[in-house]
């Protein structure tokens, strides 16, 4: 168990602890019971209590002094009649509690037999054997008594204190506790073993930036010195070179403490890196797969047509026709490369600037009204005016037109397509949705994947964009659908504000 560090006020209180309460008891007697000698006593008490505070070679001898003082006090003051004996008795029972019965109890048979001579010595022939015996056996009893209950206790706190260090050496989590001067004073096994440092044994007594002292460890010693409600991350890179991942939290205990727990996290970190790093590999398959498909079907037109040409033998009319499949399967590998080009590097030519997200959804409502395919569409709307986002136009134009032409797409054309853009605290919410045949739960699962689709046309690759252009705006996407329940996307993104808006015409003129 660590020491705490206290200050000197402290320390002086509890030294001089019973020579006051010898002043104490002192404050109750009559001035005709006062002596000089009892005052004398009392003084001398405890300028050497007060001395042991000062000299390394009197600090073990406290307990004997308390005693030899204790033991002056009630011979001179009326030995079994003295007011002092309970000072007495609670010097025996303190040393039983700090050094254990057996010590207690060799001072309470010491105590015993100086008062029992010290009285013999000086009391009149006119005392009776039998009061001297009851007293000085009452006394012996009560002395012995508080000895063995001063020592039990001690066993008993003895006790606790192993099952506290026990708890602590079983605890996979580290625990580190400073005082207010940043000194540890306790440091369990787990806590050093993630640390590693060779060159210190024992952390008791030593400065928390004696321990962390290199420029690299400052993070890590800021989140055990800053107490908060929270927990932190932390990186930090050992004296053996490795880096490690902590997550701590440090408490400021009413006592003044700081209790700081942490766990490594280095290898959920890596477990979690490495899983992501093999959801990319998958990701990275699917549409390598896709593409492959993709390309695949035109560049089979285009050999089977450049095949017929290359022969000679075709009509004008059958040339005109391969001609006419040459060029519509190139334009289709263009598109195809196009689309994977937008998805994977999403190419801007334009920079994020102040978007007003109402006029584009109106303007893409006003070009799906004059598609031939939504001709028996019923397009509901609700857009709230004046809401701004922080985005590309075009790519703002692209989430809401990918989204309602997939609504037309799913409902073969015949059905309801409802769009509504609101605000919700600081998000811009646009929710599109249709009555059509909705999703199966795989589909669902697999819908924003790219080249997935469920259409018989190329691409595959709109709502994968959706997604990644939200995602990158900062917002979210929800799907909801079900067999037979239609289908509803809804899309948040941080708005732009008022003050925002100001701000920004501010800071542009």
């Amino acid at each position: 168990m660590g020491v705490m560090t206290q200050d000197t006020m402290t320390r002086l209180a509890t030294r001089i602890s019973m020579p006051l309460v010898g002043f104490c008891l002192l404050g109750l007697l009559t001035d005709d019971a006062v002596s000089s000698s009892v005052l004398i006593i009392l003084s001398t008490w405890t300028g050497l209590t007060m001395g042991t505070l000062l000299s390394p070679g009197l600090r073990r001898s406290r307990d004997t002094i308390d005693l030899v003082g204790s033991l002056i006090l009630t011979c001179s003051t009326g030995f079994f009649a003295s007011p002092f004996v309970p000072v007495l008795l609670l010097v025996v029972a303190l040393s039983g509690f700090r050094y254990g019965a057996r010590r207690a109890l060799r001072q309470a048979f010491v105590t015993t037999v100086v008062i029992a001579m010290a009285f013999m010595m000086t009391a009149s022939d006119s005392i009776s054997v039998s009061h001297f015996s009851a007293s000085i056996l009452a006394l012996s009893l009560a002395l012995h008594g508080l000895a063995l209950l001063g020592g039990r206790l001690a066993g008993r706190w003895h006790d606790l204190e192993e099952q506290h260090d026990q708890i602590l050496w079983a605890l996979e989590e580290g625990i580190v506790v400073t005082d207010r001067s940043g000194y540890v004073i306790e440091a369990n096994p787990a806590a050093k073993s993630f640390l590693r440092f060779p060159t210190v044994k024992s952390w008791e007594g030593v400065a928390l930036n004696v321990l962390l002292r290199r420029n690299s460890d400052r993070e890590f010693m800021e989140a055990l010195t800053q107490p908060g409600n929270t927990q932190r991350d932390v990186q930090w890179s050992g004296r053996d070179g490795i880096e490690r991942s902590f997550r701590i939290r440090t408490t400021l205990l009413e006592s003044g403490l700081l209790l700081s727990v942490f766990t490594d996290r280095t290898a959920e970190r890596r477990a979690f890196e490495a899983e992501a790093r093999l959801t990319h590999l998958q990701e990275l398959d699917e549409l390598s797969l896709g593409l492959a498909h993709e390309i695949r079907n035109p560049l089979a037109s285009l050999r089977g047509a450049a095949e017929e040409l290359s022969a000679g033998r075709l009509s004008e009319v059958q040339t005109e026709r391969m001609t006419r499949i040459i060029t519509r399967e190139s334009d289709r590998l263009d598109r195809t490369v196009n689309n994977f080009l937008d998805y994977s590097a999403r190419r801007k030519t334009q920079k994020s600037q102040k978007v007003e997200a109402s006029k584009g959804v109106s303007e893409v409502i006003e070009t799906i009204r004059e598609r031939t395919d939504c001709s028996d569409m019923s397009i509901c709307s609700e857009i709230q005016s004046g809401l701004f986002i922080q985005s590309d136009r075009d790519a703002w134009n692209s989430i809401v037109s990918n989204l309602a032409i997939n609504a037309i797409e799913a409902c073969s054309g015949v059905g309801v397509l409802k769009i509504s853009l609101s605000q919700e605290e600081n998000m811009i919410l646009l929710r599109v949705s249709d009555d059509g045949p909705g999703m199966s739960e795989a589909v669902k699962k697999k819908v924003f994947h790219p080249f997935f689709t469920t259409k018989p046309r190329e691409g595959g690759l709109g709502l994968a964009i959706v997604r990644k252009i939200v995602e990158e705006s900062g917002g979210w996407i929800d799907l909801e659908t079900g067999i037979d329940s239609g289908t509803e996307f809804t899309i948040g993104i941080p708005g732009i504000f008022e003050e925002e808006i100001f701000e920004m015409k501010a800071g542009q003129s």
